[in-house]
């Protein structure tokens, strides 16, 4: 068989892992989740040997890693590597093989020492084998499509074939105007997603409107969506035109889709039926061109089934482009990649990016390998904490904090503290910038930070109650903010004049392309 010919070539047991849709084999594959140069975190090298022979090695000149979407590749080529092998995989008929190498650096095997020889078998390959080498060097073992292509990165971190599915399917649904569900964890991502969709569109130049369901009042969440007229209620003193007409030939996310009270959900469904709109206190609906993206992490089957959701809107969601994101545990090719793009940015804002330098030692492969094989309850919302974490308290001890940090990590939904810890010291000890951060990141729901953040509901209240400027962004309705942005023209400090808060609280506030 030619070594081209990939349209029947099949690697033992790997191709029952491959779906019915995908023809192509798959082969094992090395990604580097740890190296001195951390630019060469998350390169990806298909162990193209197996193709042609019995057995491949990882030492210091094989095999060539590629950067995702490169086809210019190199091997380790660090002095801290040996040349003689470390590792050998080989295949053996059906099945795989591990092998220690005749190299003479220490080697763990998902975080176990190392000396001799192990099974390999597709289930092994489909959750990734962590391999530590030294001190230096962490890579995962795990299975690619092959040959490998690579879509725009698009915000998307990550360099193996889950990741990669994701992306596809973004690029598929993104230039069509029907809703899009997306559904995962929390903390895996969706909201990248929906702005990735929203850049690849149309519509990419209108305005991407973010509403999270679950923090708006019952009671004001259909105001707050389509909008209302002056003295429309108490308190209406002036027209509002609502998250629907501020997303007119945009795009409007509806995060936390779950949590929509009954009477929005049958106003919805008439909404993307007839694409129009009727505020509170008009008789006369108004047209609107909107694409309308969803995200849930709740079990909607269970919600229709209890009937917090309608059958009708559970119909209508389960019937749009559906995609699901895979859980970071999953996906242990792509961590390393994860956390060194969130240490950057974390010790960017302190000016210690030098802690990743190559000629430093801060990071040991030990400490990111236990990452890696940790559970990752959180996803990549955990991973962006436990960066935030070690730029402020990792510096003498990074594995202790790791470890410890770990320690508390907790499902997606995380139980919080009891009220009498919520009065422990440390719910209060986070820094103003990573409480930004985690409200940023949670799309301002103080509940959703509250989680990220470990603390009660009531503790993040009361560190609020220290910065004032931000619970009042907070409390600000983002359409309101929309409006008054608009009408100062798009110009933020002419913004923050008139509503007296700093410009760089806004601007972090402000959905982008507003």
């Amino acid at each position: 068989m030619a070594k081209d010919d990939t349209s029947t070539l099949t690697i033992g047991p790997l191709d029952t892992l491959a779906s019915a849709s995908n023809r192509l084999p798959l082969i094992p594959a090395l990604t580097i989740a740890w190296h001195p140069d951390v630019s060469r975190v998350g390169h990806l090298a298909p162990l193209t040997a197996l193709l042609d022979r019995d057995e491949a090695v990882l030492q210091r000149e094989e095999p060539v890693f590629f950067k995702p979407g490169s086809s210019i590749g190199s091997p380790v080529e660090n002095r801290l590597m040996s040349r003689a092998p470390s590792l050998i995989i080989a295949s053996k008929g059906k099945a795989f093989e591990l092998r220690k190498g005749p190299g003479d650096a220490e080697l763990e095997v998902d975080g176990e020492s190392f000396t001799g020889t192990r099974p390999l078998t597709a289930e092994d390959l489909s959750r990734g084998v962590v391999l530590t080498i030294g001190r230096r060097f962490v890579f995962v073992l795990h299975a690619v499509r092959f040959p490998v292509a690579r879509s725009p990165e698009m915000g998307l971190l990550g360099s193996g074939d889950s990741i990669e599915e994701i992306r596809r399917l973004i690029l598929r649904v993104a230039p069509r105007q029907a809703p899009v569900l997306i559904r995962g964890r929390s903390g895996t991502g969706k909201e990248l997603v929906a702005r990735a969709i929203h850049a690849q569109s149309p519509r990419a130049s209108g305005r991407f409107v973010d509403v999270n369901m679950g923090q708006l009042r019952p009671e004001r969440a259909t105001a707050e969506l389509f909008g209302y007229e002056k003295g429309a209620f108490t308190g209406a003193s002036e027209a509002h035109p609502g998250a629907f007409r501020h997303a007119h030939v945009g795009t409007l996310f509806l995060d936390e889709i779950g949590f929509t009270g009954i009477e929005v959900q049958q106003t919805l469904l008439r909404t993307l039926q007839d694409h129009r709109v009727q505020s509170l206190g008009s008789s006369q609906p108004r047209a609107v061109d909107v694409r309308v993206l969803a995200a849930t992490d709740a079990h909607l089957e269970q919600l229709r089934d209890s009937g917090q959701i309608l059958e009708s809107f559970y119909n209508r969601l389960n019937t749009s482009f559906t995609i699901s994101l895979p859980a970071l545990r999953t996906r242990r090719e792509d961590v390393g990649l994860l956390l060194a793009h969130f240490l950057k940015k974390a010790l960017k804002v302190s000016g210690e990016e030098s802690r990743l330098s190559p000629n430093e030692e801060w990071l040991k492969a030990r400490t990111v390998a236990h990452v890696v094989l940790a559970p990752l309850d959180g996803n990549v919302r955990t991973i962006e904490g436990l960066a935030e974490h070690l730029a402020v308290h990792g510096a003498s001890n990074p594995h202790r904090e790791v470890v410890e940090y770990l320690s508390r990590d907790k499902a997606a939904a995380p139980v919080l503290p009891a009220a009498d810890e919520a009065e422990a010291p440390r719910a209060v000890e986070f820094s103003k910038e990573r409480l930004l951060a985690a409200l940023e990141t949670c799309g301002w729901n103080q509940s959703a930070a509250a989680r990220s953040l470990r603390v009660s509901r009531q503790a993040l209240g009361r560190r609020l109650d220290a910065e004032p400027e931000i619970r009042r962004v907070i409390e600000i309705p983002l359409p309101k903010l929309l409006r008054d942005h608009e009408e100062c023209g798009g110009d933020l400090d002419a913004l923050s004049k008139r509503l007296g808060l700093p410009p760089s609280l806004l601007r972090r506030r402000l959905p982008s392309k507003t």
